[in-house]
Order: C-alpha cells, then sequence, then structure tokens
C-alpha cells in the first residue's frame, strides 16, 4: 500500500507543479482551483492553500528524504511573509486575506475580507512546520497572526469582530472555530504561553455546547445560515482534529470521551470502501448538501484522512487508523487519471458512492459553486488528501524513519 500512497502523492504534486503555479514557477504561491464547466482557472493565490502545499512539500521532503523542493518551499514562504498584514499600525496586523490575484489585484474587495477558518488553517500548518523545521521565520508567523485571532476571541469562545475585514457573522458557524481552536492548541505546545491555552479552552466549550446527543455537530447553516452547501460530515469530522489537539495539549481525559462520542456517529457515516458519505438521511434543515449517496472531497475527506491518522496517535486505537487505510485505498482509487491534462492528479469535488463517478454541485446558494463535479481544488482538497496520505505513510512507517520508495 505505501507505493501506491507514494505514487497518488506524486501525481497530485506533479499536477500542482506543472498546472497550478503562479508566474516563476510559483512566486505568488499556487493558485486556487479549476473549474471544469467554465474552463477557467480561478488564479487566487490564497494564504490557506499555499499554506497546505507548503505542509505537503515538507513532509514529502521527510518521507523520501531530502528537500526536492525546495525553492518551491522558500517560495511559498517568502509569499506567505509578503501578504501578511505586518503594519504596526492596523488593527488587522498579524491577519492574512482571503485572496490576492498574483499578489496585486484584487476583485473589488473580496479578497481583503479576513475568515477564521482560512486563517485558522495557516496558523495550524505554520505551527505545524516549525514543530518539524524550528524555522523562527514561521513561528514568528504564527505569533503575529494568533495574535490578531486572540484580539478578536469573544466570550463566549468564538472569534469575530466587526473591524470592516473580519466577517463577524461568520464567528458561531462551527468550521469557523474548529480550526483556530487547533491552532491555539498548537501554539500553546510551540511557546507554552498560557494566553494560547486559555483561548483554546475557551473555544472548545463553545464546541462542546454544539454536539448533538447522536454525536454529530450543529452545522454553521442550522445556526448562522451560512455555508449552505457544506455537508453534515464536514463539520462534525473536521471537530475531531480540533478534540484530538485538545486531549494532546491538555492530557485531559473528558477530550477522549467526546472523541468517542463524536467518532461514533462518524462510523455511522462510512461506507464499506472507506468513504465518508455527506449523512445518513436527507435534512434540509441540517444543510443543503444533503444528498446521502454523495461524499464530499472538499470539505470533509482530506480533513478526516489526516484526522484519523492524528486520533490513532492520540488514542491508540487500530480502528482509526484502519479507517484511515481504508479511506486513503478510496481516494488512491478515484484520483484523476485519463481525464485532461488540465486536473489528471487532482480530484474532483464530489462523488456518487452509489453510481460510482462524479457527482453532485456546491452551488446552494453560493453562485461560484464551492465544491462538487466541477471544481478541481489544490488547497482544501488535493492539499489535504496530499498531507493525509503522507500522514499515514509516516505512521505506518514509523515517525523516525523514512519511507523506502
Amino acid at each position: 500500500m505505501g507505493k501506491k500512497y507514494l505514487e497518488t502523492i506524486e501525481n497530485g504534486i506533479r499536477w500542482i507543479q506543472t498546472q497550478m503555479l503562479s508566474f516563476d514557477q510559483g512566486y505568488n504561491g499556487i493558485y486556487e482551483r479549476i473549474r471544469i464547466d467554465r474552463n477557467e482557472r480561478v488564479c487566487w493565490t490564497r494564504p490557506d492553500c499555499n499554506a497546505e502545499y507548503l505542509r505537503v512539500l515538507t513532509y514529502y521532503g521527510k518521507i523520501v528524504g531530502g528537500d526536492p523542493y525546495r525553492e518551491l518551499r522558500e517560495k511559498i514562504i517568502a509569499f506567505l511573509e509578503r501578504i501578511q498584514d505586518t503594519d504596526s499600525d492596523s488593527v488587522f496586523q498579524g491577519s492574512f486575506p482571503f485572496y490576492v490575484i498574483d499578489r496585486t489585484i484584487r476583485e473589488e474587495k473580496t479578497g481583503e475580507t479576513i475568515y477564521q477558518n482560512d486563517n485558522g488553517k495557516v496558523l495550524i500548518c505554520l505551527c505545524q512546520l516549525y514543530a518539524e523545521r524550528k524555522e523562527e521565520r514561521l513561528l514568528h508567523m504564527a505569533k503575529k497572526l494568533a495574535g490578531y485571532w486572540l484580539n478578536c476571541q469573544r466570550a463566549d469562545g468564538t472569534y469575530g469582530r466587526k473591524d470592516g475585514k473580519n466577517v463577524a457573522q461568520c464567528a458561531k458557524g462551527p468550521c469557523f472555530v474548529i480550526w483556530m481552536a487547533a491552532g491555539m492548541y498548537l501554539m500553546y505546545e510551540a511557546c507554552g504561553e498560557e494566553k494560547y491555552l486559555e483561548s483554546a479552552e475557551k473555544a472548545m466549550g463553545y464546541l462542546i455546547s454544539q454536539v448533538r446527543e447522536d454525536g454529530s455537530l450543529r452545522t454553521s447553516y442550522e445556526i448562522i445560515k451560512m455555508e449552505d452547501w457544506r455537508p453534515l460530515s464536514s463539520e462534525t469530522c473536521m471537530s475531531l482534529f480540533a478534540f484530538a489537539k485538545a486531549y494532546e495539549a491538555t492530557k485531559n481525559e473528558v477530550y477522549l470521551e467526546w472523541i468517542e462520542k463524536i467518532s461514533g456517529f462518524v462510523e455511522r457515516l462510512r461506507w464499506e470502501n472507506g468513504a465518508i458519505a455527506n449523512c445518513t438521511e436527507r435534512n434540509p434543515q441540517i444543510s443543503l448538501q444533503d444528498n446521502p449517496d454523495l461524499c464530499d472531497l472538499v470539505y470533509t475527506q482530506g480533513h478526516a484522512l489526516f484526522t484519523f491518522v492524528e486520533l490513532y496517535e492520540q488514542t491508540g486505537k487500530e480502528k482509526y487508523l484502519d479507517w484511515a487505510r481504508k479511506l486513503a485505498d478510496f481516494l488512491c482509487e478515484i484520483q484523476c487519471r485519463g481525464e485532461s491534462p488540465l486536473w489528471d492528479g487532482g480530484w474532483r469535488g464530489s462523488w456518487n458512492l452509489k453510481k460510482n463517478c462524479w457527482d453532485g454541485r456546491a452551488n446552494q446558494n453560493n453562485a461560484i459553486d464551492e465544491g462538487g463535479m466541477y471544481s478541481v481544488y489544490t488547497g482544501w482538497c488535493a492539499t489535504t488528501i496530499m498531507y493525509g496520505l503522507e500522514r499515514l505513510l509516516l505512521a505506518e512507517a514509523g515517525k523516525e524513519k523514512t519511507y523506502e520508495k
């Protein structure tokens, strides 16, 4: 299986390297996605997508030995440094914008928007990469970023304020809390400063309050009538990563109990082939993405893959490693091959588990169709799947060993 996983990772890297790099071989990072039905490459360069790809390239070097993508890694780090708000007089200091277009042009003001989940993913990647490489510039960026969000945290544990760019109305959606909470735990592990732990624990208190009796999380669509297109599977699976990091940082066994409860619901979403369905039954009150025959790859599968490995490492329970293996096998099997050189090596945004084909849209009150069968994302989809495969390879081989090609 190891060879198959490595080949899948390399296919994904090859796609990004040949089709999705910005000018001058990635000077401004990688582009967001391809929209197949519009014959369009979306030339947004997003900090979260780039941080995730930076993580993929770093872990790839760890697996095969050496640093084969050092030049591109340096370009992506420089890109992140350039677009982070470093103005000491700015109320936005430390934050990252939603996207830029080759660094200079933004569409109206949309690109300047600051999202909690996107910034949280950047924070996590910076902390993880600092733990791997001990590069102070990574920790410096992470501290600035965490500082902005510490100043935005509310009494209920959520993150958001009305400062002109921060999307404060998103704050109470679980997906806008999960990644920031996990990032704050990682900041605590990196620095040992109590302010990060206090922030993370407050955020986890809020997430716990959103867990239903059956172990699923209330969705952002239920709570704030946003993210209409995000399936139930997404926030429920993603939350497990935050609970795993909470246990890692605190060793509070209460978090193990929550992991058991939530993973019990996730088990109900799992198909025999390892994929995770969007839901168990239709319920438009929970999400408008409520087809139980579909599995979502932008918001669920890749995040679940690396989370299952994380759960195995934190709990020692073999079932989570088995879940990761089966999901990995499924994802390797459906990687785009022979469709087009423009996106072969990537993954489309949703798959029909009954029909065994790409299917579905993410256009429920969402004009830019952020997912579905016509979207081929770098970040969120390909990068999370590749990182999950890397984590699985390292778990299988032993963390201190490099995988033999």
